[in-house]
């Protein structure tokens, strides 16, 4: 029944998902699903834990990464989710439904979070803080005095890189030609271009100084920005664009 339902709950999403058509494409009685996970939400439960046990079974996170050396485990991390990304889904309902339950998540979506994504986010936050450190030495800033939102945004980053390949297959299929995907754009490779990104911005000592430096460049782009709205909506008559006379 697992196996009829989770296409049913991808295509359909978990509220317009019927028992009936779930039960039909299993070949089932309605009353099965009662019996077996108690209600809908039990069967849809089942489902995402089901995806998420095969992806950890195929892909394990990777053991012992405070034994090996910081660069190391972040290539095994990156590895790891890459694969669980790209090549855990051959028949595609698995990934739409993981995505549509992220973009309407139900009560299973912290579930998912904490269970799922959680273990590896720690290890890579964790890897990061060991790379900055490194990137540190002989620079005059302390890595263990840098902010946690540093750290959450430099794992976010690789985690962002890694699910582009799988949000944005589309957009990839139409910019990439089929031939220097098939040639440049496979795991390993993706593997070592994101690593390497990685680890250029972690091993710079510099790279919190030029952070700051540039918020005085983003502050001049939005006032920038800003002006050229204001001039656009007086131009166009906008009546956002200034305030109404209320002496006419």
């Amino acid at each position: 029944m697992l196996n009829q339902a989770g296409p049913v709950f991808a295509r359909s999403g978990f509220d317009r998902a019927t028992i009936r058509e779930i039960c039909g494409a299993a070949n089932v009685n309605v009353a099965s699903v009662a019996y077996y996970f108690g209600d809908k939400m039990g069967l849809y439960r089942s489902v995402v834990a089901q995806i998420r046990d095969t992806r950890e079974r195929r892909f394990p996170s990777p053991p012992n990464l405070g034994d090996v050396e910081p660069e190391v485990a972040l290539v095994r991390l990156i590895h790891t989710m890459l694969s669980r990304m790209l090549k855990s889904d051959p028949s595609g309902w698995e990934t739409q439904l993981l995505m549509r339950e992220m973009d309407h998540p139900t009560v299973v979506f912290q579930e998912l979070v904490n269970d799922f994504f959680r273990p590896v986010f720690d290890q890579l936050k964790s890897t990061i803080v060991r790379l900055i450190g490194r990137g540190a030495v002989d620079s005059d800033f302390d890595a263990n005095a840098i902010d946690e939102s540093v750290v959450e945004q430099f794992a976010l980053s690789v985690v962002g890189q890694c699910l582009y390949y799988r949000l944005g297959r589309g957009v990839i299929d139409v910019l990439i030609p089929r031939g220097r995907q098939q040639e440049s754009f496979d795991i390993d490779s993706l593997c070592q271009h994101i690593a390497a990104v990685t680890l250029s911005a972690a091993h710079n000592a510099s790279f919190l100084h030029q952070k700051r430096e540039l918020a005085p460049l983003i502050e001049q782009f939005k006032a920038t920005v800003g002006s050229d709205v204001t001039a656009h909506r007086a131009e166009s008559g906008n009546p956002l664009s200034s305030k109404p006379n209320i002496d006419k």
